[in-house]
């Protein structure tokens, strides 16, 4: 079979779900950590709940060589991901990662979208120079996000666990206001004008009111638990205590917090969450209609930094600061 085809690049229909499938097998075999792209049911749901936007890529003789999606994590969620992008094997080389994205944004302009964010894999940095040819700024590093997945096709390093370099889309102007400790303030700023966002930037001591709102989610295909806060209450210190004891003896790689930065209190939570461990994860502006959200992360394994490569000093200088951070919180790093 040539691969010196110009594929067809179209939305996803519900009738290409089972090509779909076979697509991700092709480049991942079983190792796909978002497991809905193996389950036909979960992947529908996806769709007809508009939950995911899908971009394919069709061969000529009627297969689907290549995938990417914008991704809301809830109804709530007003910044979607762009993600989700495979392109098979054979057809690496010819542009439909680019022709794929490209129709990508398409979707977010007919979506009216303020932005969306993406995390692009650090073992190499070919989808980096891809959303940066879009206009992406880099917001934050994810350090041993996720395991170590095979890519077929491509180079491949040790089996230490994947960090993602998390990058930031403006399409709409949108001012807003975040809230972070003192020492996180200069970068802050620095980084609000990098990434073409209008924010106020400011600090606070504010504790939170009420109770605390969140949920926890725990997965066992990443070792990964994800705390999504909704409201800063005033028993945040503690109510995340708790939770941190609760999950401990499953004994998991990597913690993340989604942290609602636009909240006054934020900037307290912020530094409660330093002691216990957590450091700058990556920036998520217009994340829901409330605003933006900080994610934080707690790493609980050593992660390789020297396979982790950025394709610009943006990367680099984000990369430098989230390390600095790492061993700041965690000493005996």
């Amino acid at each position: 079979m040539s691969n010196d085809i110009t594929p067809e690049i179209r939305r996803l229909e519900v009738a290409d779900i089972p090509q779909l499938i076979h697509c991700v097998r092709r480049c991942y075999g079983d190792g796909y950590p978002f497991h809905e792209m193996y389950d036909p049911e979960a992947l529908k749901r996806l769709v007809d709940e508009k939950l995911m936007y899908s971009v394919v890529a069709q061969h000529p003789d009627g297969h689907l060589i290549g995938h990417c999606a914008l991704t809301f994590d809830s109804l709530h969620n007003t910044t979607p991901e762009a993600g989700k992008m495979i392109v098979d094997p054979d057809f690496r080389g010819h542009h439909i990662a680019e022709n794929m994205a490209k129709k990508r944004i398409e979707i977010a302009k007919e979506l009216d979208l303020v932005g969306f964010w993406t995390d692009c894999v650090t073992n190499h940095t070919y989808s980096q120079h891809e959303i940066i040819a879009f206009g992406a700024q880099e917001t934050g590093m994810l350090l041993g996000a996720s395991p170590f997945r095979q890519m077929a096709g491509l180079d491949n390093f040790t089996d230490t666990r994947m960090s993602f370099l998390s990058c930031y889309v403006s399409l709409k102007e949108n001012v807003n206001t975040i809230y972070v400790p003192n020492n996180h303030f200069d970068f802050a700023k620095d980084l609000a004008q990098k990434i073409n966002v209008t924010r106020s930037v400011l600090e606070s001591n504010a504790n939170g009111y009420g109770k605390s709102e969140y949920t926890v989610s725990i997965s066992p295909a990443t070792q990964m638990a994800n705390i999504k806060i909704q409201h800063i209450g005033e028993d945040f210190h503690s109510a995340i205590s708790v939770e941190l004891e609760k999950i401990e003896h499953l004994q998991l790689a990597y913690t993340l917090v989604n942290l609602p930065i636009s909240q006054e209190a934020a900037a307290l939570a912020f530094s409660q969450l330093e002691e216990m461990g957590f450091f700058w994860g990556a920036w998520l502006p217009n994340y829901s209609a409330h605003g933006d959200v900080l994610r934080l992360q707690k790493l609980h394994e050593s992660v390789n930094v020297d396979e982790i490569f950025c394709a610009r000093e943006q990367g680099e200088h984000i990369k430098k600061y989230i390390i600095s951070e790492w061993k700041r919180v965690s000493p005996d790093q």
